[in-house]
């Protein structure tokens, strides 16, 4: 009877520690509106119309961060180039990417801080990478944000947790930095001075 108490603790505890504290980069039952703080949905904006971005005919690229009190430890880079399921478009306003991610620091059950950075990635992929496209002038997105985990061990046991705590979120061109419009300025000047 011991051994089977004792095999029972052991099983659990190590379901426990393999599965510990997933998150699901999806927002496929999100539900908010624009402005919404959670439970968001992702929105664009194309010339000051701003309507839902089409994820059925489109793909986005993903870059989530996690962790616990920071964003500290990469979850993952999610694109339909590198994607499985080879999308992750899901429907208006809707993106679904890989499968659940362990957010590192996290109790079973806790509530972890989640970063995404979202870049519009279009049908047949446009920039590799956040990055390149705040720098290309791609369409891009940020938002820091705390979200329930799962805890399979609890009683009852949750399942991994998808993206509920995102408020929404809007694809938009990346504004100019200080530093490139003092630049242009410069050279606006040099290429217009007035040669004596």
């Amino acid at each position: 009877m011991k051994f089977k108490i004792l095999a029972t603790i052991v099983a659990v505890g190590t379901a426990v520690s393999a599965y510990g504290q997933g998150v699901l980069i999806w927002n496929i039952a999100n539900t908010g509106g624009i402005s919404a703080t959670s439970n968001g949905l992702l929105y664009t904006n194309n010339n000051g119309n701003t309507g839902l971005f089409d994820g059925i005919n489109n793909n986005v690229g993903i870059e989530a961060l996690g962790g616990s009190g920071s964003p500290s430890s990469l979850l993952g880079v999610f694109t339909a180039a590198t994607d499985a399921k080879g999308y992750t478009g899901f429907d208006l306003g809707k993106f679904q990417a890989g499968n659940a991610v362990q957010v590192p620091g996290v109790a079973a059950g806790g509530v972890a801080t989640i970063q995404l950075n979202i870049w519009y990635d279009g049908a047949g992929g446009l920039f590799p990478s956040y990055a390149a496209a705040s720098s290309g002038g791609g369409l891009v997105a940020s938002a820091t944000f705390q979200n329930p985990t799962s805890n399979p061990g609890g009683i009852p046991p949750s399942p991994d947790q998808q993206m509920v705590g995102m408020p929404s979120m809007t694809l938009v061109v990346p504004e100019p930095s200080t530093i490139a419009l003092a630049g242009l300025g410069i050279a606006a000047l040099l290429i217009f001075r007035r040669r004596n």
